[in-house]
């Protein structure tokens, strides 16, 4: 019974590794987002949503994320834009500071 012990863990291990994204774990302070809508504060969806929410963006430099859903360990995908961003949130967490692209 316990010979089939490490063919279990090898198993368990290999799956999750298929199941998890390829993208690089993220920085201290930083999480995986999926984001409906990324660019500058020059964007006019961007600047659309910030000014609804009452939040100033003139002063933000770098891509901000609109929309953005936190990208799990475990498999989660996106069928938008996958960003690193810093933990900065304004507008009720509606708008993520700080968003780099990356790859999944």
């Amino acid at each position: 019974m316990f010979s089939k012990l490490p063919l279990l863990a090898t198993a368990i291990l290999a799956t999750l590794a298929v199941a998890a994204p390829n993208a690089p774990p993220p920085a201290p302070g930083t999480t995986n987002q999926c984001c409906s809508t990324v660019g500058t504060n020059a964007n006019p969806v961007v600047s659309a949503v910030a000014a609804l929410l009452g939040v100033d963006i003139s002063g933000i430099l770098g891509n901000i994320g609109v929309g953005c859903t936190v990208i799990t360990a475990l498999g989660n995908t996106c069928s938008n834009t996958a960003v690193n961003c810093n933990s900065d949130q304004l507008g009720r967490g509606l708008i993520n500071v700080g968003c780099v692209p990356i790859t999944l």
